[in-house]
């Protein structure tokens, strides 16, 4: 009976100590981690190759951890909800920068040790969402514009027309972009509304003009635009530059043309978190990133587009995918820096309405 007891006593006292190592397993790991030298990175996808990561762990002894986001309002949110939430580094839009900066979410950079900064086009730097580059820094850019399938659209007839009037929507049915402040500019551009600031009036006009597009539009996607094109499922999508250019590598029928009106600027800069406490770390990476050996893998890979002047010229023209496409050319200058005035509640508030709608 004893010895009963003692198997019995013996068997509850394992099963407590495997569930406790259980429980305790990501406190662990969490340790450890933190003992390391080790970098977490939050970023969008198609941005940082983890293959060269290995590189630069080799080289520097730092673990680097990629954390992915799909929207610059879900890293925001995630941020705002968790402000202690261990992140070093962000890859963030350049228009959510500045509802970053105004929560506390990250820090001044110490420009003295941005070495690379020189390197840098001024045409992306003292943007409007941080004006001295206090807090952030270009790495990436790229312009919004319209895919298209050239066996089927002639190249003089791009314009907004082809989006929001049905008697020019080819084949009957478009993708459109899934982004609000995307959607919205391209209504306000078709209407002639200023694109600084918006009345309600204004606002209820792009509101109808987006309604009554929904039905010749196909598919809501940020991301499926090239497959629409190589599948032949519509000849014309509403898309970024580089989602087009890397289905372009593979299809030669497919083209991307900008806004004759002006194409959307946009920038990814990088941004270092309020939360961090390895600054030494922090700095070594981004020296890393910002090198051109790794700038130029990323561009290829990717077909993204870099901020300094030595990797861009020195592109092959298929991973850029529009002619003559660089800061201080007339193409460029045509490109729009989208600040509207509308709050970020402002944007989702109306989305949320014209998607219910």
């Amino acid at each position: 009976m004893f010895l009963k007891n003692l198997y019995r006593l013996l068997a509850v006292c394992s099963w407590i100590a495997i569930i406790y190592g259980f429980l305790m397993l990501p406190y662990l790991f969490k340790d450890l981690e933190s003992k390391e030298k080790s970098l977490r990175v939050y970023t969008w996808a198609h941005r940082i190759d983890e293959s060269i990561l290995r590189d630069f762990e080799k080289k520097t002894g730092i673990k680097v951890y990629l954390n992915y986001y799909e929207s610059s309002e879900e890293l925001l949110t995630k941020l705002e909800m968790m402000p202690t939430a261990d992140c070093d580094i962000m890859l963030p839009s350049g228009y959510i920068i500045e509802p970053m900066i105004k929560a506390g979410l990250v820090k001044k950079l110490d420009k003295s040790r941005c070495r690379f900064m020189k390197k840098i086009y001024p045409e992306f730097l003292n943007m409007y969402y941080d004006l001295e580059n206090e807090y952030s820094l270009p790495l990436y850019w790229d312009v919004f514009g319209i895919g298209y399938n050239k066996n089927i659209v002639d190249d003089s007839t791009i314009s907004l027309d082809m989006i929001f009037d049905l008697k020019h929507v080819i084949g009957g049915e478009i993708a459109m972009t899934e982004d609000a402040r995307e959607a919205i500019f391209l209504a306000a551009s078709y209407l002639g509304l200023p694109l600084t600031h918006f009345s309600d009036d204004q606002l209820e006009q792009i509101y109808q003009l987006l309604h009554k597009q929904k039905s010749w539009v196909g598919s809501y996607t940020d991301s499926q635009q090239g497959y629409f094109l190589s599948s032949n499922t519509f000849a014309v999508v509403v898309s970024d530059r580089e989602t087009i250019c890397r289905k372009m590598l593979t299809s030669d029928f497919i083209k991307f043309s900008l806004l004759p009106t002006g194409s959307m600027l946009r920038t990814d800069s990088v941004v270092i978190s309020a939360q961090t406490q390895k600054e030494d770390l922090v700095y070594q990476f981004l020296e890393f990133l910002f090198s051109s050996q790794v700038l130029q893998h990323h561009c290829q890979k990717y077909c993204i587009l870099p901020t300094t002047r030595e990797v861009l010229k020195s592109l092959d023209q298929k991973y850029i995918g529009v002619d003559n496409l660089y800061p201080g050319t007339d193409e460029f200058k045509k490109l729009v820096v989208f600040n509207h005035g509308l709050t970020q509640k402002e944007i989702n508030d109306f989305w949320i309405r014209f998607k219910a709608s």
